[in-house]
């Protein structure tokens, strides 16, 4: 385990690891931080005939949470690729970032076929299993069970409220028919193929 003051310098798996953080997250963040005139509002945002401020608004609040989180893990990664090392420190707030985002993914995780194939193209799940499997031994035990626990939340989310929550029935052809209600047939068509 790293010290609270030790660096370790960038393997070649850590530096491929942070130039994916760098190039997914730190440009998704910047995007989504920085697109208030350029985004319109969702088909879904409008009711009796106009936008809805109130849905408008909520939507802007998670886009910018989201924002704010990737720009933090992307900089973060950009950071040690500048420097060619990284801190504990750093380490365990690549760890717990993904926790965080991992939590989400499980908790929100969609029916069938469609749910598996949105999790395997998560690079956050592949980073997660790249970092625990490669470096485990820099964090403190207490930040690796911070990350478990977080994605063992968003499972037992998913198992004992998601499902109920999400869709009724569970299945894909209700995501498909919230879908087409809430964005269009279209969407759902192209959404249709990967089912």
């Amino acid at each position: 385990m790293l010290g609270p003051r030790d660096f370790v310098a960038l393997t070649p798996a850590l530096s491929i690891i942070l130039w994916i953080e760098a190039i997914i997250y730190l440009g998704i963040g910047l995007v989504e931080l920085f697109d208030d005139f350029i985004e319109k509002p969702k088909p879904w945002m409008t009711l009796n005939g106009r936008v809805n401020g109130y849905l408008r608004l909520q939507h802007k609040v998670g886009h910018k949470m989201h924002a704010g989180l990737c720009v933090i893990l992307g900089a973060v990664a950009l950071n040690g690729l500048i420097d060619r090392q990284v801190s504990r420190f750093d380490i365990e707030l690549i760890f717990l970032s993904l926790g965080l985002i991992m939590s989400v993914i499980w908790s929100t995780k969609l029916p069938g076929r469609l749910g598996v194939l949105t999790i395997i193209l998560k690079p956050e799940f592949w980073l997660q299993i790249a970092m625990f499997a490669l470096f485990f031994p820099l964090i403190r035990p207490g930040i690796a069970l911070i990350c478990l626990a977080l994605n063992i939340w968003g499972l037992a989310v998913l198992v004992l409220r998601g499902r109920r929550d999400s869709f009724a029935p569970y299945t894909t052809q209700a995501v498909l028919r919230d879908m087409t209600d809430a964005v269009g047939d279209a969407a759902a068509q192209r959404l249709k193929r990967f089912t």
